[in-house]
């Protein structure tokens, strides 16, 4: 077996099936059966709490932390918030100055969560691809922010933002890019919480860009094969798809949780 006190899951494409926008059975399956072994489960995505809360996550386990924002706040189990690092407000007007500039639609999470503009195609593609409400049109009145969202054309690569020297903009696997702090990632989120836990190393589960900092710093990094080609360049595991019980079948060969009958055996390849 290859111990570890602390799981952390992304959510989109590897929780998720990115073309059902359901959890595997399987999935919920290997969630329950680390609960039972005693090990510590985390929700660490882009999505914020209310994303979470409103998609119905609960329902699937009992989760011990939820990272959010791509690392810039966390909770305990009871969504106390325990960690947080709200964008400061001048940068928030001025990304949305530049947006404006571009005629472009910002997606503005934290205590609240807005569009800076009417929905376009980009907004409209981006909430299909996660099978999510598009937020309400309204005007940012200097709440905490926690993360935002560019949208542009799939493949764009958000170069006309570059001037905003204190963001990064990390394109996903739609017509989005999600907006953090430079040197913010989920990998940040975990190190807080694990130097609060006095926890040492952790094994994560990814499949996109906005993984690549936790995967790298994970003692057993595990992606998806339905992930990015830059995830799975620095995995120590490749697993099936979600749709293929690729979460079962890789905590199954690290002997983390034990074979179910329901769930046919697949080839793994490190």
């Amino acid at each position: 077996m290859v111990t570890s006190d602390i799981f952390f899951f992304d959510v989109d494409g590897t929780l998720v099936d990115p073309l059902t926008h359901s959890v595997p059975d399987s999935t919920r399956y290997a969630l329950q059966e680390l609960k039972n072994n005693g090990q510590l489960i985390c929700i660490c995505t882009g999505r914020s709490l209310d994303a979470l809360e409103d998609a119905g996550f609960d329902s699937i386990a009992k989760w011990d932390y939820y990272i959010c924002c791509n690392g810039q706040i966390s909770y305990d189990k009871h969504k106390q918030c325990i960690h947080r690092t709200p964008i400061p407000h001048d940068i928030v007007v001025s990304c949305i100055a530049k947006a404006d500039a571009l005629h472009a639609p910002l997606l503005l999470q934290g205590e609240k969560t807005i569009l800076t503009k009417e929905a376009n195609a980009h907004v409209k593609a981006a909430a299909a691809f996660f099978n999510e409400a598009i937020p309400p049109h309204s005007t940012y009145d200097d709440f905490d922010v926690y993360m935002m969202i560019a949208y542009g054309e799939v493949g764009y690569d958000y170069h006309d933002y570059n001037d905003l020297k204190a963001l990064q903009f990390i394109p996903g696997q739609s017509s989005y890019a999600d907006v953090v702090l430079k040197g913010m990632n989920k990998y940040t989120g975990i190190k807080a919480l694990l130097k609060q836990l006095n926890i040492s190393d952790y094994i994560a589960f990814g499949d996109s860009m906005n993984d690549l900092e936790m995967l790298a710093h994970a003692k057993i990094a595990v992606v998806l094969g339905n992930g990015c080609f830059e995830a799975k360049q620095i995995a120590d595991i490749v697993t099936e798809c979600v749709c293929e019980h690729g979460i079962y079948h890789a905590l199954v060969q690290m002997k983390q949780i034990k074979p179910h009958e329901s769930f046919e055996r697949r080839t793994i390849y490190e």
